[in-house]
């Protein structure tokens, strides 16, 4: 018979035995934990799998480790640590794959699977302007023959069609010839014509039946102060346009001063026309010497609510002269570049 004294030591002896059994386990499952991060278990479930409580402080074999749990625990929080890590690394992996980053952050993934899709965008766009290319232009014929906006809004809109003062008898035998008046509207812009065609295009209105609201010549930098002429002796006999625009035609300020006689009625034999719109911007031979013409446009014009005069060739002082009048006088919206 086993005394009290050696069946307690077996027991202890068994105890310790078991409890290396499960520390050499414990660690190997740990190891394992390193890989399956979120299997890896917590304190409380160490001491459960230990059948020891929390709180229990199991000495190793040795005076120079820490105790078992404190050891299982350090490892623990080791592994949390390094999880949190890998799982934060790869948040930041996979939120830095779906955004747009600068070309020089692109993975080689992305420039990869890119490159198909940039190789036949690029050969949709070469084919796509080469057939542009081959494509010519309708003729003036055609853009007379085919204009919808003319059909239905009577705006005859030949803008950037290289058109010169010889186009013009055809333009005005398509607009303005007999029992044509529909026309309101003709827009001119982007063109090549000179005050040679202005004259043409003011000799056909002078005797056409026509109610002609909207006139732009706009960027035919060859109309110059003499095409101004033309424009001005047609305002003195027709006064249905309401509406001119002629930004970049080479006006000067004898240009500017044509039309504030015309606007401010120094002739009193012939009304001042109802412009409500005159757009004259990008003239740079427009200086300060049009300070005192734009000055009486401004005080004593009647009709006009838009003038336009940006980018021309004020000084500072100037346009700030006449910002001034301007606030003064709210009937007319001037407009100035800075």
């Amino acid at each position: 018979m086993f005394s009290a004294d050696a069946f307690c030591s077996v027991n202890l002896y068994i105890l310790i035995k078991e409890v290396s059994i499960e520390n050499r386990r414990r660690n190997s499952t740990i190891s394992i934990s390193k890989c399956r991060l979120s299997l890896a278990p917590i304190t409380e479930e160490i001491s459960e799998d230990l059948n020891l409580p929390a709180s229990h402080d199991l000495k190793s074999n040795s005076g120079d480790h820490p105790p078992i749990v404190e050891e299982l625990q350090t490892e623990q929080n080791v592994n949390e640590a390094e999880a949190t890590e890998c799982v934060w690394k790869l948040k930041v992996y996979k939120n830095s794959f779906n955004q747009t980053l600068p070309v020089d952050e692109l993975s080689n993934f992305q420039k990869s699977r890119q490159v198909k899709c940039d190789v036949n965008t690029t050969l949709e766009e070469q084919l796509k302007s080469s057939k542009d290319a081959n494509k010519k232009p309708p003729s003036l014929k055609e853009k007379l023959a085919n204009n919808h906006e003319w059909d239905i809004l009577g705006i005859l809109n030949l803008s950037a069609m290289n058109l010169i003062d010889t186009d013009m008898p055809l333009i005005i035998q398509a607009a303005f010839s007999e029992n044509k008046t529909k026309c309101i509207g003709l827009i001119l812009r982007d063109n090549n014509m000179t005050s040679d065609g202005v004259k043409t295009l003011v000799d056909a209105l002078l005797v056409a039946r026509t109610k002609l609201k909207y006139l732009s010549f706009s960027n035919n930098s060859k109309v110059g102060d003499v095409g101004i002429e033309h424009l001005i002796y047609l305002f003195k006999k027709k006064r249905s346009i309401n509406f001119l625009a002629l930004p970049n035609t080479g006006m000067t300020d004898r240009g500017v001063r044509l039309l504030a006689d015309l606007l401010c009625e120094v002739d009193v034999d012939s009304p001042c026309p109802p412009i409500e719109k005159l757009y004259i911007s990008f003239n740079k031979l427009i200086t300060d010497e049009s300070m005192v013409a734009v000055i009486q446009i401004l005080e004593r014009n009647r009709t006009l609510k838009v003038l336009s005069m940006e980018y021309c060739n004020f000084s500072d002082k100037v346009r700030r002269i006449l910002r001034e009048i301007s606030t003064t006088n709210k009937k007319i919206n001037l407009s100035l570049s800075d």
